[in-house]
């Protein structure tokens, strides 16, 4: 898909992003971002798909001859690199502002090596983290005080949440195939962010870590 410079001026409008901001989502300099917009300089096919990406995590997408809000409430991701996929996302939206992404129901004995390092790259970037975790996990990567027991009762093997930004993404295992179910609504996501703080808040701190791998 080729866009244009005033489509990328438009959804910059959209997110009231200067061209600083959408300099340091695509890991460009600000004055090539002026010089696109300016049409001094024509986009390689990898810069237009960095800035389309980065418009889209953040909820915009370009249309034939001009941009507007997502209309899609709903997206799957599917296959053995769905989550890896989410995190990817997760990144795109966090990583400028230095956000938080909270878990709940996670387990990180299941995380596989790619995980681990997309999490140590988030980490690296500024992102914050915080787990509510099974009672008793004591496998538990990062600092201490970015987790907490939650209630057993409240704990199901296998069901992970995630809360970024205004998306709320579950993790479905239990399928043939793996899926990423993520609802992207600011007021959805903010009563997941205020039931997290909640059971954080009543939570317990674990008091050690028996993990052999660290972020």
């Amino acid at each position: 898909m080729l866009i244009t410079p005033d489509q990328i001026r438009a959804a910059r409008a959209l997110k009231n992003w200067s061209q600083a901001d959408l300099a340091r989502r695509v890991d460009m300099a600000t004055p090539s971002i002026g010089n696109i917009e300016a049409g001094k300089h024509t986009p390689t096919p990898q810069t237009q798909n960095a800035i389309i990406e980065a418009f889209e995590a953040a909820g915009i997408e370009f249309i034939d001859g001009g941009v507007r809000h997502r209309q899609d409430l709903i997206r799957i991701y599917e296959g053995d690199d769905c989550y890896l996929r989410l995190l990817d996302d997760a990144f795109r939206i966090l990583a400028p502002e230095k956000g938080e992404i909270l878990f709940s129901g996670s387990d990180e004995r299941r995380s596989p090596p790619e995980v681990v390092e997309k999490f140590r790259a988030m980490r690296r970037s500024g992102i914050r983290m915080r787990s509510l975790v099974k009672p008793g996990d004591t496998h538990l990567m990062g600092n201490l005080d970015e987790y907490r027991w939650m209630p057993g009762s409240l704990f199901v093997d296998s069901d992970v949440k995630a809360i970024f930004g205004s998306t709320v993404a579950y993790l479905i295992s239990w399928q043939d195939v793996w899926k990423v179910v993520a609802v992207k609504d600011e007021a959805i996501a903010n009563e997941a962010r205020r039931i997290f703080e909640f059971v954080w808040s009543q939570a317990k701190m674990p008091e050690k870590s028996t993990a052999d791998v660290l972020y």
